[in-house]
């Protein structure tokens, strides 16, 4: 008998299911969370990928915009709008504030400011990421909380100006637990023991989630996307409880169909219940192949429109280490997840 690691073992399942592995959408979709620029891609972000290449592939997917969520301002984000302009209008550059300036005198004014020129030159949202409460030792000496005052330009700014933000507040909760025999996540932070924050220092989960909570609610002018199902697409009841308690909360699916579709009756259930809030994202990297991209998007949309069992999800690589089922979305349901909402949240 082979020994094996654990994360060596990729058994082949002896199912006899049907199955639609190359799904296409029933009309044209909005991804409103992708990378395309430095921060998942570094900064020879350019040289990765071939902007009109990359948008023919997506078209033949049926897809028809895509927001490109990056932390970029100023300069940098030119040089993004730069890149992406051979899309034709079809990648939308998002860019972000330098929050690492939020305990300077004038970082208000530097808020405002760079708001304003985002929104100048046609930017739909801000991007804002967990920099904000696990990377600030650097810059502050200490990690700031979320709903420290020193933010607090950020959320009023981006309500009076009527910017949306999309935010990414923290990791599955895995990844702020002991690296153990009881995580779920094991074999992920096994590979990639830097993606972990138990360590002295950091906000716990519940922390971020209570910081999270705190933003949303004091500032019910500012519209907030969550990203990742609201940070914690393993409690949809809570997350459920959130988007009921506040109308200015919406969440994004990216990057978290390995959770829900090992729920998917209650995952099915919260998307129906919620259908006005919940949008269409998968976190796509622009340099991904074009044979990835299509399994990628494939695997999303019969993840949503059907009932096909015990498949992988799109993240089997590094994500959960099981298998999934399609919750069978009815039509209409579809049409607010994969592009309404989005149109109306951003304007586009």
């Amino acid at each position: 008998m082979k020994k094996l690691y654990v994360g060596e073992f990729h058994p082949r399942s002896e199912l006899a299911l049907p199955g639609h592995p190359d799904a296409l959408p029933p009309f044209p979709v909005i991804d409103m969370h992708a990378h395309f620029g430095p921060l998942l891609l570094g900064e020879d972000y350019e040289a990765t990928y071939d902007t009109r290449r990359t948008c023919e592939t997506l078209k033949e997917l049926g897809i028809e915009k895509v927001l490109c969520l990056e932390l970029v301002w100023g300069e940098e984000y030119d040089r993004l709008c730069r890149k992406l302009a051979a899309s034709d209008g079809m990648i939308l550059p998002v860019g972000s504030v330098d929050v690492f300036r939020a305990m300077a005198p004038d970082f208000e004014a530097t808020v405002y400011r760079t708001l304003r020129d985002l929104k100048s030159k046609g930017c739909v949202a801000l991007k804002l990421w967990q920099n904000m409460t696990l990377m600030g030792e650097a810059a502050f000496g200490k990690n700031l909380r979320l709903d420290d005052p020193h933010y607090e330009p950020i959320w009023r700014a981006c309500g009076e100006l009527g910017l949306p933000i999309v935010i990414h507040v923290a990791d599955p909760p895995c990844f702020f637990r002991p690296i153990d025999e009881q995580n779920e996540h094991y074999v992920c932070l096994s590979r990639h023991p830097e993606w972990s924050f138990y360590r002295p220092g950091m906000f716990s989960f519940e922390e971020h989630m209570d910081m999270q909570e705190a933003v949303i609610r004091d500032h019910p002018d500012t519209t907030f996307v969550v990203a990742h199902v609201g940070s914690w697409a393993e409690n949809l009841p809570r997350v459920g409880e959130w988007l009921d308690r506040y109308p200015n909360m919406y969440v994004d699916v990216a990057a978290r169909v390995d959770q829900l579709g090992r729920q998917p009756y209650t995952a099915r259930d919260f998307i129906v219940r919620h259908q006005d809030r919940v949008l269409f994202g998968t976190d796509y990297e622009g340099h991904f192949t074009m044979d990835r991209a299509r399994g990628f998007y494939h695997t999303h949309f019969r993840f949503f429109q059907t009932r096909d069992e015990y498949f992988d999800h799109p993240f089997p690589d590094f994500l959960g280490q099981w298998k999934v089922c399609g919750l069978g979305l009815e039509e209409d349901v579809l049409r607010k997840l994969y592009r309404d909402n989005a149109k109306r949240i951003f304007q586009l």
